[in-house]
Order: structure tokens, then C-alpha cells, then sequence
């Protein structure tokens, strides 16, 4: 009798440090053609199953055989180390039956974007979840996604990067040490002010919006008659506070999680640049893994991929209808002619990217948008 209450402690025991470590204690039927499993139960055969994770902090401190680190320079709360806890890391481990661990870094724990894609290219670090920002230096064809207007919709952005476009600038990172997993985003950059709706480019006249120390975006808000300010994000909201600049340029996302509704008063739905995000591994640690891995990991990014762009434009969504409802921002779409005028007075950009970046993705580019 004895022993049995002591079994059933200890089984008890178990499950609570399973739970607390962020392990889902579910049960796969035998015979079962879903995910492969961490743990079988010797006794029933039953398996347990990972969860998704609750914070990065639960998926740390691994100990299976192959440990994969993924950092991310955004907060814990950003659909990128949304998607990665959720989806990622459990699919992973599931796949690979606990072969596999992934660790997830968030608010740049491990470094920032350009110190984490170091690491990666050197093979001191498994995944950076990054902007093209600390990528162009490698590979400077990235500068595309600096040309004003590039992309429609998101629908256009999305069928681009799954064509040659994307496959070619994968190549060229390859080539540089990097493999990059899976296509995600920060999605469409809008542009908001304190002073007046913006629906035509002379409504921007004398707008001073603050932009990103990036001569491509400050050419594009001076060719619209603003005076582009560069500042960085951790001086913005004081500054739009202040009256030290009017305006500022983000994904709806961002806009809200830095609070700037609070001191805006319009936002123009202007999707004047797409800001993809890229899921770089180390091709140095990635060759040393054999093709049953590399396949586990593929499959767990691409549909991390997809996660981390439905959160986050749900998410824009979401903070739009708030911004409208919560803080009465109004808000303004542009209208086909206000956009081509905005196009055109932009249009230069184009060329001066194009400087940069070289003509072959230029040329892989025109006929891919079709």
C-alpha cells in the first residue's frame, strides 16, 4: 500500500515539474500518424506531448541532444516570439521525439540584431529572427525592400518572396553563411502626425516626420515635401510628446506597442515600404546537422513562417480598430490617384536603390511582379 502512494506521489511530482517547464502532459493514442513524440509512458505505450509555450523563459535551459538558440531583438510579446513559442519550438521537438530542443531569446537577451547575425555568420549562434537592416551589409540586393511602394498589398508581397525574387536573395545569403528558413514580416509601414489628415502628397508639405537613420526612407519623405528627421525609437515618443517632430512612419503594430496613439492624432494607411523579416540559421552549424534534422527544422520555420504573419496582421488590425475606437484617431486610406501621385513623386528612389543593389535583382523583380 505504501508503495503505491509513493508511485503515485512521485508520478504526481512529475507531471507538476512537466507543467511548470512548459511540457503539456497530452496523451497520443497508440499507433497515432500525428507528430512524433518526447516520452513514452513504458507501461501503456501512451506518449506525452510538448505544448506550446507560455514565455521564452520556459524553453531555456535545454538538455536534449541538439540544442537550437533563437534570438530575437523584439520583445516577448511580438509576433515573432509569438509564433516561435507556439508553434517553433514544439513542433521541433515533437518532430524530432526530443531530439531536438529550441531555446528562445527575446528583447535582444543575446545581443542586438547586428551582434546576433554576427554570431550567426560565425557559428556561435543557431537563429537570429532580424529585419534586412544588419543584413544588407551582406548582401546588399536586400535594399529592395527600401524602394517606396514596392508592394500592393500584402498578397503581392507574399507572392514575391515565394518566387524567384526570394530564392535568389536566399542564394546570395547562403553565400554569405546564412540560411535563411523562413520568410516573416513587420509588415507595411503607415504613416501618422499630430497636425492634420494626410490624404494627398500636399498634405505632407512641411510635415516633420521622424524616420530611421536610412537615406532611402529620409529621400522619400523630403521628395513629399516633409522634413525627414532621423531619430532613433528609444527618443520617439518624448519627441512626438513634445512637439519635436509631427509625425512618425511604422507598422500599425509597432505604432501601438510603443504607445504613439497616445500622442498621434491621424494615421494615413499610406503602405509606402514592406519590412520583411528574415529566419537566419548558421549555415556553419547547419551543415554539421544530418538531412532528417535539417528537414525537422525546415518544416517546423516554414509553418512559423506563416504563424508569426497571420499574428501580426491580425494584431494590425486589431490596434487599427482600437486606434479608432479606444483613442479616436482618424484614420485615412488613400485614394487610387492620391496614391499614384505619391508614386511618382517617389519614383526616383527606385533608381538610387538600384545603385546598391545591382541590376540582376532588379531585373528578377520587374517580370516577378507581373
Amino acid at each position: 500500500m505504501k508503495k503505491n502512494v509513493l508511485a503515485l506521489l512521485l508520478a504526481l511530482s512529475m507531471a507538476a515539474s512537466l507543467a511548470g517547464c512548459g511540457l503539456a502532459a497530452t496523451k497520443v493514442p497508440a499507433g497515432s500518424s500525428g507528430a512524433s513524440t518526447s516520452g513514452t509512458t513504458p507501461t501503456t505505450g501512451e506518449s506525452t506531448e510538448v505544448g506550446p509555450y507560455g514565455s521564452s523563459a520556459e524553453t531555456q535551459g535545454k538538455s536534449n541532444p541538439i540544442v537550437v538558440k533563437v534570438s530575437n531583438g523584439a520583445g516577448e510579446t511580438s509576433p515573432g516570439v509569438k509564433a516561435q513559442l507556439s508553434v517553433f519550438a514544439p513542433m521541433v521537438e515533437n518532430n524530432s521525439k526530443g531530439n531536438i530542443g529550441v531555446e528562445v531569446y527575446s528583447g535582444a537577451q543575446l545581443g542586438d540584431d547586428t551582434t546576433a547575425t554576427e554570431m550567426v555568420v560565425a557559428g556561435q549562434l543557431e537563429i537570429n529572427n532580424t529585419s534586412t537592416a544588419p543584413l544588407v551589409g551582406y548582401v546588399p540586393e536586400l535594399g529592395i525592400f527600401d524602394i517606396p511602394f514596392l508592394f500592393n498589398d500584402e498578397a503581392e508581397a507574399d507572392k514575391i518572396l515565394a518566387s524567384v525574387v526570394g530564392d535568389y536573395l536566399n542564394a546570395k545569403l547562403a553565400d554569405k553563411g546564412i540560411i535563411n528558413l523562413a520568410w516573416n514580416e513587420n509588415g507595411f509601414r503607415e504613416l501618422t502626425n499630430s497636425k492634420h489628415a494626410v490624404a494627398s502628397v500636399a498634405d505632407v508639405a512641411g510635415l516633420k516626420i521622424r524616420t530611421m537613420e536610412n537615406k532611402f526612407h529620409q529621400e522619400l519623405w523630403n521628395s513629399l515635401g516633409a522634413a525627414a528627421t532621423p531619430m532613433s525609437s528609444s527618443e520617439l515618443y518624448t519627441a512626438l510628446e513634445q512637439g519635436t517632430v509631427d509625425g512618425e512612419e511604422n507598422p500599425i503594430a509597432n505604432f501601438y506597442s510603443y504607445q504613439f496613439q497616445e500622442v498621434q492624432k491621424y494615421i494615413t494607411m499610406s503602405n509606402h515600404i514592406y519590412s520583411p523579416f528574415l529566419f537566419d540559421m548558421s549555415k556553419k552549424i547547419w551543415d554539421t546537422y544530418d538531412a532528417d534534422t535539417q528537414a525537422i527544422l525546415t518544416e517546423a520555420a516554414k509553418a512559423f513562417g506563416e504563424e508569426e504573419k497571420s499574428i501580426n496582421r491580425q494584431a494590425a488590425a486589431d490596434n487599427l480598430q482600437s486606434c479608432i475606437d479606444d483613442y479616436g484617431i482618424e484614420v485615412t486610406y488613400l485614394t487610387d490617384e492620391a496614391k499614384a501621385e505619391f508614386v511618382a513623386k517617389t519614383a526616383h528612389i527606385r533608381d538610387m536603390v538600384a545603385q546598391d543593389t545591382g541590376s540582376e535583382i532588379m531585373d528578377l523583380l520587374n517580370p516577378a511582379k507581373g
